[in-house]
């Protein structure tokens, strides 16, 4: 589908407002602006949330995906609101005025736009829920108006006592975000032919293979997918859904090569282990 480039009028901002943009939380969120809202000169992407169970709308596959991969394996995250807007917009062009810089408008209609940040995300820490603004740009897009327009973002947050943090490609953990990214999809066993059951049986086996042989990861799944007469990959994804779900516990910041290398597996989900890299700020 072809995004279109909506022109922004007040017409457009109350009806975005009717529609819910910008409210509810995990599965009922909506964000202000989805890829088909605006263009974007990078990769455009949708992937399904982890924690939301909803599909999140990000406009830099390079930078924001990356960031929501590495928040998704973060144990404190419980919920990851993208493209969250700036509301009221009075308070946003009142900001601005305060700091003398110009506040974003339609380019064509010269409309005062709707700004919003990155990512809202909602924080468990400890027995406290808090929120955290998280507004992603690589150094080399931080020119004049683009700190001018940060500082209008960062200046909203502090107002209603909420942190706010900039996040460039030195907050990003790229193994972690590698490691995520590979394991993302068998989170789950819809829509596989791998069952309950079958990770029951497989399991043990899968463990003392992966433990006794020091082989690639790729070549000793293969071997037991021929073995137990298996679809060759059936063990490979056993693999991705056990760590995904942190029943097998791994170092998370050194990254999977499965052609290359065997996987160093610390605990099973019957012992007691650690929960991984953490990303919070």
């Amino acid at each position: 589908m072809s995004k279109r480039r909506r022109i922004i009028t007040q017409s457009v901002i109350e009806r975005r407002l009717k529609e819910g943009r910008g409210k509810g939380h995990f599965a009922e969120y909506k964000p202000w602006l989805t890829i088909h809202d605006v263009p974007s000169q990078g990769v455009v992407t949708r992937t399904m949330g982890w924690k939301s169970n909803r599909l999140h709308h990000y406009f830099s596959e390079h930078f924001e995906l990356a960031h929501h991969y590495q928040l998704e394996w973060s144990s404190k995250v419980c919920d990851i609101r993208e493209q969250y807007p700036l509301l009221p917009l009075e308070k946003t062009l009142y900001i601005a005025g305060k700091l003398d810089v110009r506040h974003p408008v339609d380019p064509k209609s010269k409309h005062p736009i709707v700004m919003t940040t990155d990512m809202l995300l909602t924080v468990h820490d400890n027995d406290d829920i808090r929120f955290v603004a998280h507004s992603i740009k690589p150094k080399s897009k931080l020119n004049k108006r683009v700190l001018e327009k940060l500082e209008i973002e960062k200046s909203y947050y502090r107002d209603i006592g909420i942190e706010w943090a900039l996040i460039t490609e030195y907050q990003i953990n790229y193994d972690l975000v590698k490691n995520v990214e590979w394991l993302h999809a068998a989170r789950q066993i819809e829509g596989s032919q791998v069952t309950p059951k079958l990770i029951e049986q497989l399991e043990p086996v899968l463990f003392n293979a992966i433990e006794c042989q020091d082989k690639p990861l790729a070549k000793t799944t293969l071997e037991l997918d021929c073995k137990e007469g298996l679809t060759p990959g059936t063990s490979m994804f056993i693999v991705r859904h056990l760590i995904a779900n942190r029943l097998w516990i791994i170092d998370m910041n050194k990254m999977i090569i499965p052609t290359l290398k065997p996987l160093k597996v610390f605990h099973n989900h019957y012992q007691i282990g650690g929960i991984g890299h953490e990303f919070v700020r």
